[in-house]
Parts: C-alpha cells; sequence; structure tokens
C-alpha cells in the first residue's frame, strides 16, 4: 500500500480542518508507538515527557504539566512511574518544593533511543511526501497552532 492509497473522504466537506488535523498526528503516532513500546514499554506522551525533561531540566511538576498540556496529578503520577523505573533522578527527602525533575543517565539513554526512533519515523513518512509539501504543511501547522493558541487565551480571559 502506497501513501496515495490513504486519503481522507474530499467529497466529506463537514470533516473540519482540525478532525482531519487529529486524525494526521494521531497516524504519525501510531507509526512511532509500537516501537516505543516494543524497544522501551513506554508510550508517546511519555517520550514527550522525557523529551521534556531533557531539554528544560531541572524543571518543576507544574511547569511540566503545562508544556505538556495535562493535569498536575496525570504528570506526578508519570513521573513517579518513571523513577521507579529509574529514568528520572528520585528527589532527596525531604524533597525540595517545588519539585525540580531531571533524567538519570539511564533516562538519558532511553530518551535518546526514543528520539532516533521519532526521528527515523518522520523520515519515513517525510520520504513518501513531495518537498514542498513538506514545507506547506509545516507552515499551515505553525499557523494552525498560533490561531488555536490565540483562540484559547482568548477564552481563558473571557472566562477569568
Amino acid at each position: 500500500m502506497t501513501a496515495a492509497d490513504h486519503t481522507f473522504d474530499h467529497a466529506d466537506t463537514a470533516q473540519a480542518l482540525s478532525d482531519r488535523l487529529i486524525m494526521a498526528c494521531e497516524a504519525v503516532v501510531r507509526c512511532r508507538a509500537a516501537s516505543f513500546r516494543q524497544s522501551y514499554g513506554l508510550t508517546e506522551i511519555h517520550y514527550r515527557l522525557l523529551a521534556q525533561v531533557n531539554s528544560c531540566a531541572p524543571i518543576t511538576l507544574g511547569t511540566l504539566a503545562r508544556k505538556l498540556n495535562r493535569d498536575c496529578g496525570q504528570v506526578s503520577r508519570m513521573v513517579k512511574m518513571l523513577t521507579t523505573r529509574g529514568l528520572i533522578a528520585s528527589p532527596r527527602r525531604p524533597a525540595p518544593r517545588p519539585l525540580s525533575i531531571r533524567l538519570t543517565a539511564m533516562g538519558q539513554t532511553v530518551c535518546d533511543g526514543m528520539t532516533q526512533i521519532a526521528q527515523d519515523s518522520e523520515q519515513a513518512i517525510g520520504a513518501l511526501m513531495p518537498e514542498e509539501d513538506k514545507v506547506q504543511a509545516s507552515l499551515a501547522v505553525e499557523r494552525l497552532y498560533c490561531a488555536a493558541r490565540t483562540v484559547l487565551e482568548d477564552e481563558q480571559h473571557m472566562l477569568a
């Protein structure tokens, strides 16, 4: 099967752009999710968490939750699980507040491996697309992201 065999139903004009974008993102995530599970027993959100800690350490739980767009409780549970697995440094007791989160050496190795999987997956997907499409998609995604963030911030200001 080729990339051309997988298209959206363009006759379905009711299917919103955001719905098609979500479907595309989910397909991209599925491309690497099996490798994440098989190689490391982790999921996409675990990878995103490790990558954020890797790029922003030391990082607080609250900041990490905001960057991942997740609830603090959910992020706290993931951090606890990753700490138990030895991927995130366990804080000293008594733990300082706010808690600063860092990768361990093993966490760095796992994060690097998962990053390679993500890059390989993106490269394989990109190889099936014309260069012009990749440039246009990148620009369109950036604009859509900025527009969505603006709408979200406006909604939050109206609720405040």
